[in-house]
C-alpha cells in the first residue's frame, strides 16, 4: 500500500503544479476527460453557474505526468484518473468530501517529512499557490486556475516577489 500511496500522491502533485486544477476537480477527473488534444474540465465552482470550461492543452511533462499517473491506478478499468482499490472515485458528490484520498496525503506528508530532507509542511493549497506563482504573467495564472478575476490569484496565490527591473 506504501508503494501504490507515493506514486499516486507524487503523480498527482505533478498534475497539480502542472495545471493548479483544485482537489476536487482533479480527483474527479475520469479517462474521457484526457481527449488527443489535452485534459478537459469543468471546474466544480462553475459549473452549475457558467459552467465554463478547461482545456488544458498537452505537453511532454504533462502528457508524461499522465501517463505515471495511468499506470499507478489500482484498478485499470476504472473510469476515474485518481480511483481508490475498488476503482471508485475518491471525491464524494454527496459531501464534497475526498476522506480516503485526505487520510492517504496525510500518510504521504508524514512519510515526506520524515525520510526526505523536506523540512516545512505543506498543503495542497500551496501547491495550487507554487503553479500561480510559477505561471510567467497574472493573466496565464488567473486561467490555470479558472479565477473570473485576476485579484484573488494575484492576492492569494501569487507569492513569489514581484521582479522590477530598475528605470537605470
Amino acid at each position: 500500500m506504501v508503494c501504490f500511496v507515493e506514486f499516486a500522491n507524487c503523480t498527482y502533485m505533478r498534475i497539480k503544479l502542472l495545471t493548479g486544477l483544485r482537489r476536487g476537480d482533479l480527483l474527479r477527473l475520469t479517462m474521457s476527460d484526457l481527449k488527443d488534444d489535452g485534459i478537459h474540465v469543468t471546474p466544480g465552482k462553475t459549473e452549475n453557474t457558467t459552467g465554463k470550461r478547461l482545456f488544458y492543452e498537452w505537453t511532454d511533462e504533462l502528457r508524461e505526468a499522465v501517463a505515471l499517473a495511468k499506470g499507478a491506478r489500482p484498478v485499470s478499468i476504472a473510469p476515474w484518473l485518481f480511483c481508490n482499490r475498488r476503482g471508485e472515485c475518491y471525491f464524494s458528490e454527496q459531501t464534497g468530501r475526498a476522506g480516503g484520498w485526505d487520510t492517504m496525503w496525510r500518510t504521504f506528508m508524514e512519510r515526506v517529512l520524515e525520510e526526505t530532507k523536506v523540512k516545512e509542511h505543506f498543503t495542497e493549497h500551496d501547491l495550487r499557490a507554487k503553479c500561480a506563482s510559477d505561471a510567467e504573467t497574472l493573466e496565464h495564472a488567473q486561467a490555470l486556475l479558472a479565477h473570473a478575476d485576476g485579484k484573488v490569484t494575484e492576492r492569494i496565490y501569487r507569492r513569489k516577489p514581484e521582479r522590477v527591473r530598475p528605470l537605470r
